[in-house]
């Protein structure tokens, strides 16, 4: 039996909608559902139509990553879709991180078709049967801020707009939306009114002026301050702003992995510790759903607490029992910058306990740097090769602008960081989100340098055939190093926290941890046409990290299998 294509689809005017709204990329892996799509694609380009650019990715997991990748380096939303209830199983793992990192994509699935007979889009293969669940959303619904069904004769721009203000509205995150194919494949209908060209979401809430100004009351009389900086620098203005304020009001900056503070600012601590924790009167905590682990460092109990987030209760989160004193709703940047207007009135006289922190700042800054130069120099000639050395190798031949996306790779704390946007890693231990993330943000850097490091393990976890295959496909140049030290090095450090004088502490070798013997990494990109090498020698990593990147700037992807030592530091 055949069916005449009508004149326009509601799969068409879904698309018009994601253009409409801004969306400039789909990331796609289809199935049986995308038939509306794919006939609608070729009809609007045969009428001239606008409508974003979908990108075949050959697996979800490195679908989702990029569109994390692409907001982090472009600030605007990207779609991923997927196919029916298999489809978004696959991006479970990348949408966690997304969910946590607040990430704001609209991830959009088929569904098996609804109907046995009478649509040209019922079911006609056997699959379609066993497609069908009673609720395919359950799949993701912890992990989205929204989910909706299309269903016949709805207004798709409405619904498209409403899934993207949703998604954009702080806290950021993801939304799903279920697209039956044969709700795709109706004559078009109404679509509903006009998008409107906007700004996507809701503006995001100015903290309390009350509030900041007893926060502020309590920076001003504290003698030993601490900010302890979550993800506040995703917030526009927020790396420019705490600089700012850390260096004019002399409170020294603790930080996750995350580019919230220029490396070669002086109240740069790098990350937080035991002391620093403990001595601190007031701290200042943006953005941190941890801003430490209660069982390893707790702060004094005579200290002050103020937390500054979207939502600081983290209500996302079933169990988290931090200490806050004063919790401010708000977005970090904007309450920064305020913050800053206020402390300059409420400081002045205060020089004196100013002068005093420098100097302690200044001392522990110098040992943080002394240290790390030691431990640099220490590891230059040793094999395995240190993710140290490589940290270092990285911050002298890579290009300032060059964006790092990290996942078990290149340790934060010896990498030279200037740009909020130079920096991308995960947010839930969801692994294998780097290979996609570095797609991702090379489709919003263009002639920026993406230079991924990852762990093995991560790695494979990655699918890094289905990625470099994208980065052929799409032209998307990018260096990727794999840090081989051929084990779980995550779960070996696990067990000798929980079990430090266990037998297992005592043998080389552990089940479930090593991944010997070890794949030759270099080689997967090499069957996509990329270039590919194996390092070992501590002498040869420069000129290695040289040759790959030329060889990426000029247009080839590259994958150095560097085999490294341990991650231990510090």
């Amino acid at each position: 039996m055949t069916h005449e294509t009508p004149t326009r689809t509601v799969a068409e005017d879904y698309m018009s909608a994601l253009h409409a709204s801004g969306v400039k990329y789909v990331f796609a892996n289809g199935g049986t559902d995308f038939a509306p799509i794919i006939e609608g694609l070729v009809q609007m380009k045969k009428r001239g139509e606008p409508a974003p650019q979908f990108v075949t990715v050959p697996h979800e997991n490195v679908a989702t990553a990029m569109a994390q990748g692409y907001w982090k380096v472009a600030g605007e939303p990207a779609c991923v879709m997927v196919h029916v209830n298999v489809g978004t199983a696959n991006t479970v793992c990348a949408l966690m991180n997304a969910a946590r990192d607040n990430t704001p994509m609209l991830l959009a699935a088929g569904r098996t078709p609804l109907t046995e007979y009478g649509h040209a889009g019922s079911r006609d293969v056997p699959i379609h049967w066993a497609q069908e669940q009673f609720d395919q959303a359950a799949i993701v619904r912890e992990n989205v801020k929204w989910d909706y069904e299309l269903r016949h004769g709805q207004p798709i721009n409405t619904i498209v707009a409403r899934a993207l203000d949703i998604s954009m509205s702080e806290p950021k995150g993801p939304v799903y939306l279920q697209l039956p194919r044969e709700a795709l494949g109706d004559p078009a209908g109404n679509p509903g009114p006009a998008i409107k060209s906007r700004p996507t979401g809701s503006a995001p809430a100015s903290p309390s002026l009350a509030a900041l100004e007893q926060a502020a009351d309590m920076i001003a009389r504290a003698q030993t301050p601490l900010i302890i900086a979550g993800r506040p620098g995703s917030s526009p203005g927020a790396f420019e702003a705490l600089g700012a304020l850390a260096l004019e009001c002399i409170i020294p900056v603790v930080s996750g992995p995350h580019p919230n503070l220029a490396s070669n600012n002086p109240m740069n601590l790098g990350g937080l510790t035991k002391p620093l924790l403990e001595s601190a009167d007031v701290i200042l905590v943006l953005e941190s759903a941890v801003p430490w682990i209660p069982h390893v460092m707790q702060p004094s109990p005579d200290a002050k607490v103020i937390q500054i987030a979207h939502d600081p209760m983290f209500r996302t989160y079933p169990l988290r029992g931090h200490q806050m004193d004063l919790a401010i709703a708000g977005d970090c940047g904007a309450a920064l910058v305020m913050l800053r207007e206020m402390l300059k009135t409420k400081m002045q006289g205060r020089e004196k306990s100013r002068d005093i922190r420098r100097t302690r700042i200044d001392e522990i800054r110098k040992k943080i740097l002394d240290g790390r130069k030691a431990l640099i120099e220490k590891m230059k000639d040793t094999a395995p090769i240190s993710p140290i050395l490589v940290a270092h190798a990285l911050n002298q031949v890579r290009d300032e602008s060059a964006i790092i996306v990290e996942e078990l790779g290149a340790p934060f704390p010896f990498l030279d960081i200037t740009r909020p946007d130079s920096f991308i890693t995960g947010n839930s231990g969801a692994l294998g989100m780097a290979l996609g993330q570095a797609l991702g943000a090379k489709v919003a850097a263009g002639k920026r340098q993406v230079i991924t490091t990852v762990g093995d393990g991560s790695y494979m976890f990655g699918v890094p055939l289905a990625a470099h295959f994208v980065g052929r496909s799409e032209n998307l140049p990018t260096l990727t190093m794999v840090f081989n030290n051929s084990q779980w090095y995550a779960v070996r450090r696990a067990t000798m926290s929980m079990y430090p004088n266990g037998d297992a502490a005592k043998q080389n070798s552990l089940p479930v941890v090593d991944l010997s013997p070890s794949p030759d990494f270099e080689k997967v990109a090499e069957s996509c046409g990329g270039y590919g090498e194996r390092v070992e020698d501590p002498a040869k990593l420069i000129p290695a990290i040289e040759r790959a990147l030329k060889k990426v700037d000029g247009g080839q992807q590259v994958t150095l299998n560097v085999i490294t030592g341990l991650r231990q530091y510090g």
